[in-house]
């Protein structure tokens, strides 16, 4: 029997701080309509990244509908599913991401679903939050149009987690085993705990590496509708 998900709604007022200083609430005319040049999301069927110690399944969920209110307005979530498993294949975390994009095309990050797994079993839920419930500030993904040094928050959730980024580069040229991209935007994330790590870019298909200390995991694979 095919399973359906209901709705779920989640009510707060926002006014967000966009990068370049504060602004009213955005409107979302077509939320789910994520077109950002470097975060397409709504072109996205799935991507893997992947390198030794890790793979990550990246796959866009269009049947999942999740709601939230941002100044007033409903606001529809787009859901990407993140599957994480070790170098043996075993299934070590799956987080159903929630984002939208405003009328002036930025993305936006409303929160996160973690199951965390061991043996095939859930274990726990760390670093789940939802816009509404555990935060009232929708956390900036990526700017309409990224400049060098705008500097904002994709995550602010005060006890739970924070990441503040900052763009460093808009001239990179990446090359993974999915192709060489140029001209990709690199942003230096760092986190609640102390860790700092780099994601980058690229025009037309969205984050095409994440480094982490020595460690990089590239896309392997990127397929879109």
């Amino acid at each position: 029997m095919k399973k359906i998900l209901l709705p779920v709604l989640f009510s707060v007022a926002v006014t967000v701080c966009r990068a370049d200083g504060p602004a009213s609430a955005p409107r979302f005319s077509h939320s789910r309509g994520i077109t950002n040049p470097y975060l397409p999301l709504a072109s996205l069927k799935q991507d893997i990244l992947q390198n030794e110690h890790e793979r990550v399944e990246r796959t866009a969920q269009p049947d999942m509908h999740k709601l939230f209110q941002i100044g007033g307005q409903t606001v529809e979530a787009l859901t990407v599913e993140d599957r994480e498993f070790s170098a043996g294949g075993e299934l070590t975390e799956a987080t159903r991401d929630y984002f939208a994009q405003d009328d002036d095309g930025n993305a936006y990050y409303l929160g996160e679903d973690v199951d965390e797994y061991k043996g095939g079993r859930i274990i726990g839920h760390n670093g789940a939050w939802l816009l509404g419930r555990d935060t009232p500030t929708p956390g900036l993904l990526m700017p309409a149009h990224p400049k060098i040094g705008d500097k904002f928050k994709s995550e602010n959730v005060p006890h739970i987690t924070w990441e503040q980024d900052e763009i460093i580069s808009l001239s990179e040229t990446v090359t993974v085993p999915a192709g060489t991209f140029q001209n990709c935007v690199k942003i230096r994330e760092t986190s609640s705990d102390g860790d700092t790590e780099y994601k980058l870019y690229a025009p037309g298909v969205g984050c095409v590496k994440e480094i982490e200390g020595k460690a990089e995991l590239p896309l392997k694979s990127h397929t879109a509708n």
